[in-house]
């Protein structure tokens, strides 16, 4: 049973349609990811790994039925469900039904009412609403799962996510379950066999693998490198980065134990990391959610250690450990390294505040480098028996700098380092297997960044002084130097923009928004008016509609919405979206004006 409680949805009409209301709240979302985790680290047979599934989406979905089809390579094949239904389940083809047809795209489905989708909805079916999603990793689709409701519209897209999120965690307890079983009677088999009950589970490694850093483009002249290694294919460290305008905050994580159990864990952390950085949380408070949210739920036993970093547009930085492996610090100015610690306990053990850790603060200067790492890494043997020691990755660190610093001419190049530091460890280890999950998070502080920020103001001085060729030829040789700092792509963005070049314009506030991760109301808008002047509305839209969900009161961003739909001839939109404007900002002598303007001339039209 479901050890906690999961808010209720039901059904009302509204203007004579059903909607749902109620349902997973984001506490509610938190507590499954983790209850899931914790569930499907303690199974070792696939009976008992399908008839949790089965009964957790009844719990959670009130679903009244649910079915579990894997692909035999013919067909899908029902292997676990609630109830027989009518007409009775029968194995699939590719793209037959809903689950035929998920199998087949490789993609989720939500369907409101089957009633209305022909192509899905079999005669006699009393199903009306489903969500179905792909049970795969990365390459290989396994099979499917759907919830299934009689009721119509019973479901959401937020209910759509956490069974996504289940199914992720499913494949990868599937993969291990399935090694578990298969070694009981592995000496009894060929080697075939046992080769690819290996390679399964080098498969789960792909889905654990999706909740690292994607994107490691550099960010206002911070450059990454990141090395993720584990012991047993699936590991319990983890990095990640969550860039948020004018910060950026990166973790490092090592979960105690080893293989899926760990791994799973790993998951239910980045979901909290990221919410929580998101919230906008300070880094001991980050700590104090980490800790609390997930303490009660985690597997028996399980623990982990965190260190957590957050660096500013300025390039300060704050950080806060949590028994993890201390940050480094090598400063380029004096060719040394510090080493970072502050009071702060592993977490998931006991109850945890915010006042129990410690938050310090650094700068960075061009040239100095952060580095998060587990202790894989200072805690590996040779075939002596000598510990790697942080004494010793000092050195190769501080000899690969040199070394590459030489050859590059004063430059260095962050991902050579990375790998020349990843090839001195591999000379040490030799043919010893890895003791431990092996994780580190490079942070590099650009050595270009003094050049850039002398031709960026030399444009601003020449952009006051209204000598536009110069302004440009000095923003542009900025860009050639760090094409990353967040102030040359909104110089450019903007300049461009007045001057009337929107589509250049464009091109330099895409990247900024990519890169820095800016997503405030004003960055959105700003991009939302490009679009609007460049004649792409479809993408004015979507940048306001973004811009007003960050802030409703943003008068400026209703009415060019609006605009928007006028341009599209659907002016009963542009109505419904300044009366909603005028409604969170009534103090908007500009809203209510449009909007009367607008609904008068609708008047004398009819």
């Amino acid at each position: 049973m479901v050890d906690f409680k999961v808010s209720k949805r039901m059904l009302v009409n509204f203007r004579g349609q059903n909607k749902v209301v109620g349902g997973l709240t984001d506490k509610d979302k938190i507590a499954i990811l983790l209850y899931i985790s914790k569930e499907f680290a303690n199974l070792d047979r696939e009976d008992q790994l399908f008839s949790k599934v089965i009964l957790i989406c009844q719990e959670i979905f009130e679903s009244d039925n649910t079915t579990l089809r894997l692909w035999d390579g013919e067909y899908l094949v029902p292997v676990k469900f609630v109830k027989e239904t009518e007409p009775p389940r029968r194995n699939l083809v590719i793209g037959e039904g809903y689950s035929g047809a998920v199998f087949e795209t490789k993609e989720p489905v939500l369907v409101n009412d089957l009633t209305r989708s022909a192509h899905f909805f079999d005669e006699g079916e009393k199903t009306k609403s489903v969500m179905c999603v792909p049970i795969m990793q990365k390459e290989e689709i396994l099979g499917t799962l759907a919830v299934e409701s009689e009721r119509e519209n019973f479901y959401i897209i937020d209910d759509l996510e956490i069974l996504e999120a289940l199914t992720s965690q499913l494949a990868l307890a599937l993969y291990g379950v399935r090694l578990i079983e298969g070694l009981v009677t592995a000496r009894a088999r060929e080697a075939a066999i046992l080769n690819q009950l290996e390679w399964d589970l080098k498969m789960g490694r792909n889905v654990q693998s999706q909740i690292l850093p994607q994107d490691l483009s550099a960010w206002n002249g911070i450059y990454f490198a990141s090395h993720y290694e584990p012991m047993a294919e699936v590991s319990g460290d983890l990095v990640d980065i969550v860039r948020q305008g004018h910060s950026l905050t990166a973790i490092n994580i090592d979960v105690s134990g080893h293989g899926i159990p760990a791994a799973l864990v790993t998951m239910a952390i980045h979901h909290q990391f990221r919410r929580s950085v998101m919230a906008g949380l300070g880094l001991t408070e980050i700590m104090e959610e980490l800790g609390e949210k997930l303490r009660e739920q985690l597997p028996e036993s399980t623990y982990f250690t965190a260190f957590m970093v957050r660096i500013f547009s300025d390039y300060t930085f704050g950080y806060v450990n949590a028994g993890h492996q201390r940050m480094l610090h090598y400063k380029a100015a004096d060719d040394t390294f510090i080493q970072y610690d502050t009071k702060g306990v592993p977490l998931g053990i006991l109850p945890v505040r915010k006042i129990d850790y410690e938050e310090k603060q650094g700068k960075l200067e061009p040239g100095d480098f952060l580095l998060l790492i587990s202790d894989g890494f200072s805690e590996q043997r040779n075939h002596l028996k000598d510990e790697v020691g942080v004494d010793r990755i000092l050195t190769w660190l501080q000899d690969e700098r040199e070394r590459l610093v030489m050859e590059g001419r004063g430059k260095v190049d962050l991902k050579k380092l990375s790998n020349a530091f990843v090839e001195r460890f591999r000379a040490y280890q030799g043919d010893v297997p890895n003791g431990d999950d092996l994780s580190f998070l490079f942070l590099y502080c650009g050595d270009s960044i003094p050049e850039a920020s002398h031709y960026i103001q030399m444009a601003k001085q020449s952009n006051s002084k209204m000598k536009m060729e110069e302004a440009y030829a000095q923003a542009l040789k900025a860009y050639s130097i760090d094409s990353s700092l967040k102030e040359i792509l909104v110089f450019l963005g903007k300049m461009y923009y007045r001057d009337g070049k929107y589509n250049e314009a464009i091109r330099y506030l895409e990247q900024y928004l990519r890169t820095s991760g800016d997503n405030t109301a004003a960055s959105h808008f700003m991009m939302g008016r490009a679009y609007y002047k460049a004649g792409m509305i479809s993408e004015a839209k979507r940048a306001l509609k973004m811009a007003l969900s960050s802030d409703h009161s943003f008068a400026k961003a209703s009415i060019l919405l609006a605009q928007c739909y006028l341009k599209e001839n659907a002016k009963p939109k542009a109505i419904k979206v300044l009366q909603q404007g005028v409604k969170n900002t009534p103090q908007s002598l500009e809203l209510k004006t449009s909007l009367l303007r607008l609904e008068s001339h609708s008047q004398k039209v009819s």
